[in-house]
């Protein structure tokens, strides 16, 4: 179910005055232990270049988009933390709004808050509103890039963290993170091209998988990062429908085309940041990526020649991008060398076969363990869904997922035999890992 009551921070942005311009807008879980921390990571958030205007504008236009995106979530309640004095005085009605160009916006947010039970606003100093000024800012860069105007993310699902208990003890830090599954489907994606069957027809959206992979994120103090794991097949489509303009790098666990398939459109990310990304596979995966990659992942390509401007970062052991540690994890594919990525409490194997006693022993004290289950039929080359099973009480994670699910796996009836504390991925779903 989706938050009810949400605290909203907002921003505007303008270089020049006026100039070109821009809104921020993060929202967060009221009901959330922590939610009100300015370094908190935001449930949904806008991002988005206006064009050119006054920095008033900018911020007035922020505060009524905040309003509809609430709304349309099924706020009932919202409390806006806002850095512009005038905006909250006019807004409270304590300030005349003398400026032509502002009152028409100040008349729609106040028709907008209508539509809640209760709301607030409340002025607070510009150093702790920095998640929706980073916002702000990230849309004017992205803008000058060429990239999309308008970025929204939802929060299509949230498997909330658990409000105590350990999560390990790991002695290095590992910001919070925010995981987005992108695709839960095997090879062929579910529905397959010309089946019939029930799972493939059904009208649960969360049967339609595309190929599987995530995006991990998380807050380097204002700047939002972001590795994918797997740019497979379906990544054009996967960063168009979740609005991933921006990444720091990538992941690979093997060499597969439904995990590999996408590296091509990483040039999206390379031409628009103007950046050579790091992309991290263990060894011998990294082998076979210079064999089918050569033109891309040799650290050597200028941004903006038109292909991938990619550094492979080869080890079985550790790759770090953006300053973070991803821990490799050896894992048994059939007869293909893999591995899947651990950071902090969070862990993330596909197509797995097996997983040896020494990559079990990496695997303790997770919050969050993302694993393959292809099917309840036996497999060569991929876990059953009672050999994952088998897996996860053998490490015993505080939370699991099921992920590279078949056709033979519809969803509410697989949700309805796990056990307590895993479920099913679905495309789409939203889950925060706590700091360790």
């Amino acid at each position: 179910m989706p938050p009810r009551a949400y605290i909203i921070r907002t921003d505007g942005a303008c270089r020049g005055n006026p100039g070109p311009a821009s809104i921020g807008v993060a929202l967060y879980d009221a009901s959330l232990p922590g939610s009100d921390d300015p370094d908190a990571m935001p449930i949904a958030s806008i991002s988005a270049a206006i064009g050119t205007t006054t920095n008033n504008v900018a911020e007035w236009r922020a505060v009524v988009a905040a309003i509809d995106f609430a709304a349309e979530l099924g706020a009932r309640e919202i409390d806006l933390l806002l850095d512009s004095k005038l905006v909250v005085e006019q807004l409270q009605g304590r300030w005349r709004v003398r400026d032509a160009k502002l009152a028409p916006l100040c008349d729609e947010a106040l028709k907008g808050l209508t539509r809640f039970a209760h709301w607030s606003a409340r002025h607070v100093p510009r150093a702790l509103n920095g998640r929706a000024d980073a916002l702000a800012n990230e849309a004017l860069d992205r803008a000058l890039r060429g990239g999309p105007a308008w970025v929204a993310r939802r929060p299509q699902d949230t498997v909330a963290p658990a409000a105590t208990a350990s999560v390990g003890s790991e002695s290095s830090a590992t910001a919070a993170s925010r995981i987005t599954v992108l695709g839960s489907g095997a090879s062929r994606g579910v529905p397959r091209v010309g089946c019939r069957c029930g799972v493939c027809l059904s009208r649960d959206q969360r049967n339609r998988r595309l190929r599987s992979s995530v995006l991990v994120e998380w807050l380097d103090g204002v700047t939002e990062r972001g590795v994918i794991i797997d740019p497979g097949m379906d990544l054009r489509q996967q960063a168009l429908r979740h609005g991933v303009t921006r990444l720091d790098g990538a992941l690979v666990t093997h060499i597969h085309v439904d995990h590999t398939g996408g590296i091509d459109e990483l040039r999206a990310y390379t031409d628009a940041q103007d950046v050579v990304l790091p992309i991290g596979a263990g060894e011998a995966t990294a082998d076979e990526l210079r064999k089918r990659w050569e033109y891309a992942v040799d650290g050597r390509t200028a941004p903006g020649a038109g292909i991938p401007a990619l550094q492979l970062v080869a080890s079985d052991r550790e790759v770090t991008i953006a300053g973070r540690s991803f821990q490799a994890i050896p894992i048994v594919h059939g007869k293909r060398p893999a591995h899947g990525w651990r950071s902090g409490g969070f862990a993330y194997l596909t197509d797995v076969s097996s997983v040896p006693a020494s990559s079990r022993d990496l695997l303790g004290g997770l919050d969050l363990l993302i694993v393959s289950a292809l099917r309840d039929l036996p497999h060569p080359t991929h876990q059953t869904v009672d050999e994952a099973l088998e897996l996860i009480r053998s490490v015993q994670p505080r939370r699991a997922l099921l992920t590279h699910l078949d056709h033979d796996l519809d969803f509410e009836d697989l949700a309805a035999r796990l056990p307590a504390g895993v479920a099913p991925a679905f495309d789409g779903l939203v889950v925060e890992v706590p700091a360790r």
